[in-house]
């Protein structure tokens, strides 16, 4: 079984299916007049519960073995993978461009929070250490140890959070953002256990299933309400988590040759020691 390829197609057809049962959420599962959420709704228990099982479907398939990287196989390293560098490429330039949109309503003052300023700061930094880690990557190259590039985008993140929940904060009804929380906080999770790799912490089923899990609430999510600046995080983190499982599930499944068993053939005549005779 290709691991590398069918969980993150999992992971993507889930959230495919959650954004569906979400639109529907969105719909039918709140009042009209109040906005508040209908007791009890259909729509509403459907994707609770499918959410669930996701989650635990993701970590089934993560805990199956190998879950450990062979000696001297780099966690991320992705040589000659032309697919990798453009959908990693691609996701770093979506959060470059969130940045520029957020200075840009904010001058514009369509939003006010000045956290989102220290966001677009943080996305700016992250977008270029993510180039630094992709090329290091695509040459095939070991992870720095204790390197700032692989930090970065989780500290983006971090704040990512702060903002989400700054412009929620007020809304009493928690089944409005709920799905958007869960996407920022698995997302942050994942880049957390993503940059352990590079702080002898390498855990392969947790950044898989909390990567895996990001992508999922985040393909829910966009069925929410979001402003451009967001709707780009949430397209960066899809991609980039995909990408990076990806690689991630096929250095895993690189391990050395195992040693045929069994006693080991006589040598031939020309490939023995001959010894002198003794006197």
């Amino acid at each position: 079984m290709r691991k590398e390829l069918i969980l993150p197609a999992v992971a993507a057809a889930g959230g495919a299916a959650g954004f569906a049962l979400r639109r529907w959420g969105l719909t039918a599962g709140f009042e009209a007049d109040t906005g508040l959420p209908v007791l009890g709704s259909p729509s509403t228990m459907a994707l609770i519960a499918f959410s669930v099982v996701m989650a635990a479907v993701l970590l089934l398939l993560v805990q199956q073995k190998p879950h450990a990287l062979a000696e001297g196989v780099p966690a991320f390293a992705s040589k000659g993978n032309t697919l990798y560098a453009v959908v990693t490429v691609l996701a770093a330039f979506l959060m470059l461009a969130s940045a520029v949109m957020n200075v840009w309503l904010f001058f514009t003052r369509e939003i006010t929070a000045l956290t989102r300023l220290v966001l677009a700061a943080l996305c700016v930094a992250a977008f270029a250490c993510i180039l630094i880690t992709a090329q290091r990557n695509l040459r095939g190259e070991a992870l720095v140890k204790y390197s700032l590039p692989q930090l970065m985008p989780a500290y983006a993140c971090c704040m990512w959070l702060v903002t989400a929940y700054q412009a929620r904060a007020a809304d009493p009804v928690i089944l409005d953002y709920v799905y958007e929380l869960f996407a920022v906080v698995a997302v942050l999770l994942a880049l957390y256990f993503t940059a352990g790799f590079s702080f002898e912490r390498p855990k392969v089923r947790r950044a898989s299933f909390f990567s895996l899990l990001g992508v999922y609430f985040s393909i829910v999510t966009l069925a929410d309400a979001h402003d451009l600046p967001t709707l780009l995080l949430y397209a960066f983190a899809i991609l980039y988590l995909l990408a990076n499982t990806a690689v991630l599930l096929a250095n895993v499944r690189r391990r050395p040759p195992v040693p045929r068993s069994g006693p080991e053939p006589e040598p031939t005549e020309t490939e023995s020691e001959v010894l002198p005779d003794e006197p």
